[in-house]
Formats: C-alpha cells, structure tokens, sequence
C-alpha cells in the first residue's frame, strides 16, 4: 500500500482522472437504474441557461488554471545554493512541476465541459437530455474540482514549504 501511495504522491495528475472516471461510471449508472437526474431531469430551457452558465464558468477557470502553470513554469530553483539547501530547492521545483501536470488535466477536463456545454446548448435542447453529453459534463465538472482543490493544496503545502526555512 505504501508503494501505491509513493507512486500517487509523484502523480497528482491522476486523481482528475480517476475522480473524471468514477464519477462518469457512476452517472451512467445512476442515470440507468434511476432515469434522468442532476442535468438529464432538469427541463430543457434550466438545461440551455445551465450549459450558458458553466461555458463562461469553465472558460475563466481554464484561464486561471493555465496563467498558473505558466507561473508555475517560470519558477527556477535558485542557482546561487548549496548542499542541502540545493536538494531542497531541486525537490520544491520538482512539487512545482507536479502542480503544473495537475493543473495541466484540469485544464483538459475545464476545456472538456467548456466544449461540451456549448455543444450542449444547441444540440440537448430537446425534452429528454442527451445522456452523454449530460454525463460528460457532469463528470467533467467534478473532475476539474477535485484538480484545482488538489493543485490548490499542492500550491499551499510548497508555499508553505518554501516560506518554512526562508
């Protein structure tokens, strides 16, 4: 188990992904048994207004989380340390990039629910919902929560790090 942990710990990346596959399996499913919830049984004009909502949503999300990356990314360690101070330097830059790839697949799942919304908005306008784009969507929109909490702690721990011995 240990093992599992250590190999999640160096790729954030994947619980976007695993949270994107979770929630999908289990929309499909709820959606099967049940009939239509959350996005499927909400009648179509809520449906257009929400999928107009979560477009703009997305896209200013998707915005943040690539203006962080981009910060991410112009973080160097410092050149001028030594010794133990330079590991340390090398390991923050490595949580960066970690951060970076999390937010990376979080701007996939952002940019996910920001194309399938606006296709949803013209093409799921009938009085039963599409159950894919609706699940898509849904999974989607948990998907990129998880990431940007995730990236979101990740940035706190190495500030917090990078603020503990300076």
């Amino acid at each position: 188990m240990s093992s599992l942990a250590v190999k999640l710990n160096r790729n954030w990346w994947v619980i976007p992904i695993m949270a994107f596959i979770v929630a999908e399996v289990t929309t499909l499913v709820m959606q099967t048994v049940t009939g239509p919830q959350l996005l499927g049984g909400i009648k179509p004009d809520l449906r257009k207004d929400i999928y107009s909502s979560l477009t703009g949503s997305s896209s200013g999300l998707l915005g943040f989380a690539l203006a962080a990356v981009a910060i991410l990314a112009a973080f160097a360690p410092k050149s001028e340390t030594r010794g133990r101070d330079r590991r340390r330097e090398q390991d923050l830059a490595s949580a960066r990039n970690d951060i970076a790839k999390c937010l990376l697949v979080t701007s996939v799942f952002l940019m996910t629910i920001l194309v399938v919304s606006t296709v949803g908005i013209g093409a799921d306008a009938g009085p039963k919902a599409s159950l894919p784009i609706s699940t898509v969507v849904v999974s989607a929109g948990f998907a990129s929560l998880v990431g940007l909490l995730i990236s979101g702690l990740g940035v706190t721990l190495s500030i917090l790090e990078r603020n503990s011995t300076a």
